[in-house]
């Protein structure tokens, strides 16, 4: 998980880059399982973004994506402060035909 304070100022055009990162990251790389990206309400901000990956190394080859490392350079001078928290999921779970209904599936507990 990432907590992000962005420049206000440039908070459309974050968020546009940061859709297309992740577009093309769940798209493109077979171990990017999940990208969800948050403003909080009051002060938005605050981004908050949740990354779910196969594994560690498929963490690891997205961060020398060629959209990832376009992202970071891109957003540099957007971002005032970035802050990476390493959680550990107890389940995940999701609708899979996504909000018209579906099975909900279950991942877990992961370890």
């Amino acid at each position: 998980m990432a907590e992000l304070e962005i420049d206000p100022a440039q908070l459309d055009a974050y968020k546009a880059i940061l859709a297309e990162e992740q577009e093309a990251s769940v798209r493109l790389e077979p171990g990017v399982l999940m990208l969800h990206s948050f403003a909080i309400a009051e002060t938005p901000a605050k981004i908050r973004l949740l990354e779910v990956y196969a594994s560690k190394a498929a963490y690891e080859s997205h961060i020398r994506s060629p959209q990832f490392l376009k992202y970071k350079i891109s957003t540099e001078k957007m971002v005032r402060s970035l802050r990476l928290v390493d959680i550990d999921p107890i389940l995940l779970c999701a609708k899979s035909t996504g909000t018209s209904g579906g099975q909900g599936v279950c991942t877990g507990p992961v370890k």
